[in-house]
């Protein structure tokens, strides 16, 4: 969402209430602001169902073939528990001068930092994990010499988002904003710059299809395009949780300049510290007016190993133009003159009937008020003939 140039009643109490937290945090010690953090996320893990459920059903989409209910359950606290701890250290960060920073932090394959070209541009390429603030400025606490920017979106509350802006511009740092024009980041990389990007959110149709955990999906198009148009390298760069307010901060070269060589690069960094990933956005859902559109660019060699999962809950519905190795389509009966609880746990029984939940939902159009309501994040689509896929 954009940031609102007005603040409202709301926004200036949370304005509020965020200097009052950071207030707070900077009578603490980094250590116990961890500590309270991780205590925050095993409280929210256990009150809050409908986050515990998002966070769950994405970690099962990327793992459900490879670990057990229980192991994804676990996972899902420790996620929980560090989400909480990072985000509050973030908080925390800024009062820190640079020594007392760099006595919790390592850094791996600098080699790859400093082996560039003398005013030789780079692309950034980062997940959302670990600890975002220190990422920010990771590079400047490096003693890299070279201007450093980052393509972010701006937070609707603009009063808190200008405490956080002037953390991040302290050291020098060169914020763009979401809207951007592209030309400005080429010529800022081209320029000997280096830019990084959040790279692991599905971005809809506008983006390039390919595959992520072996799922159909769309990926940000923007770091390989800004490193062909700028002719400079892409670098991956990730934050780890090691510790108890300990991180290491990773270089590694992406050798393939392309959307999908990225994808990869992220999703083996996702392998290595599940825990420290935000699992709380929903990276494979599918959404949109032609939600499937996006898989008619896709081949059989596009790295597909886990398909989209659709069941077909209307009788006589035909199934849909698209091959197995994209989209395995099931049917199944299903009672809609049930109650909602009776309903809502029928829909529950169909979907443990694979590892990985379903990504889509097609039933008549009748109910997909009701089925919206009760399936929550599953998709939707119409049985109608004049359904845009």
């Amino acid at each position: 969402m954009s940031r609102n140039s007005s603040p409202t009643f709301s926004h200036w109490l949370e304005y509020l209430f965020y200097r009052l937290i950071e207030w707070t945090l900077n009578r603490m010690t980094l250590h116990s602001v961890f500590n309270v953090g991780e205590f925050i996320g095993r409280l929210a893990h256990r009150l809050l169902k409908s986050q515990r459920a998002k966070v769950i059903q994405n970690i099962t989409y990327a793992f459900g073939d490879e670990k057990t209910p229980q192991e994804i359950y676990n996972l899902s606290c420790e996620v929980f528990e560090r989400s909480a701890a990072n985000l509050l250290c973030s908080l925390r960060i800024p009062s820190l001068s640079d020594e007392e920073i760099l006595n919790h932090l390592s850094f791996t394959g600098l080699d790859e930092l400093f082996s560039k070209e003398k005013d030789e541009g780079l692309v950034f390429v980062s997940p959302h994990m670990g600890n975002w603030e220190i990422l920010a400025q990771a590079v400047f606490l490096t003693k890299e010499k070279m201007p450093l920017g980052t393509h972010y979106r701006p937070l609707n509350n603009s009063l808190v988002n200008s405490i956080i802006e002037r953390h991040r511009t302290k050291r020098g740092l060169h914020l763009f904003k979401k809207r951007t024009s592209t030309h400005r980041l080429i010529h800022f990389v081209r320029e000997g710059g280096g830019l990084c990007i959040l790279a692991d959110q599905r971005v809809g149709s506008r983006g390039a299809a390919g595959a992520f955990f072996g799922r159909p999906t769309t990926l940000s198009p923007l770091p390989h395009l800004i490193a062909k148009r700028a002719k400079s390298k892409l670098l991956r760069v990730i934050c780890e949780t090691t510790a108890n307010c300990q991180w290491k901060i990773t270089f590694t070269p992406i050798t393939e300049v392309s959307a999908q060589a990225c994808a990869d690069s992220i999703e083996e960094a996702w392998r290595r510290s599940p825990a420290d990933v935000f699992w709380f956005a929903d990276r494979w859902r599918i959404q949109g007016k032609k939600p499937l559109q996006f898989l008619e660019k896709l081949n059989h060699q596009s790295g597909i190993t886990r398909p989209l999962r659709l069941i077909n809950l209307a009788n006589g519905a035909g199934a849909l133009p698209y091959p197995e190795s994209l989209v395995t389509q099931e049917t199944a009966a299903l009672d809609f003159h049930l109650n909602d609880s009776a309903l809502s746990e029928a829909l529950e029984n169909i979907t443990r009937r694979g590892p990985i939940p379903p990504d889509i939902f097609i039933c008549p159009p009748q109910h997909i008020p009701r089925l919206n309501k009760l399936s929550r994040r599953t998709h939707i689509l119409s049985a109608s003939p004049d359904n845009t896929l």
